[in-house]
């Protein structure tokens, strides 16, 4: 029974943190130069660069300024950064790994209520 009790609870805990976060920068060719040097992961999600004149017109006409770097979770927007009128966006990598780490201990805080 104990054995049973402690697969049952390694099973659920890797159910719990097997949340997919992935990051991803949209810019156009012409603003290149005012791309984000983003590492290969940040805090174990995966960070994925694309233009947006390769993206469905629909997208196009969402997005406002770039670049712009949103964060998804289970392939949902959860957290975005745009840059200003100057076509710079000034964030730190440590933002966006915060609002990571925030993510996951509001999640579980809320499963431990």
């Amino acid at each position: 029974m104990k054995a049973l009790t402690t697969l049952l609870l390694i099973l659920f805990s890797s159910v719990a943190v097997a949340q997919e976060y992935k990051i991803v920068q949209i810019n156009t060719e012409w603003n290149s130069k005012n791309k984000v040097a983003l590492p290969y992961k940040i805090e174990n999600a995966p960070t994925v660069y694309a233009l947006l004149e390769d993206q469905p017109e629909n997208l196009q006409k969402q997005i406002q300024a770039v670049p712009i770097i949103i964060l998804f979770k289970d392939n949902k927007p959860l957290r975005q950064w745009a840059a200003d009128l100057s076509f710079k966006l000034n964030v730190d990598i440590e933002e966006i790994a915060y609002a990571i780490r925030e993510n996951k201990q509001a999640y579980f805080r809320a499963r431990s209520n």
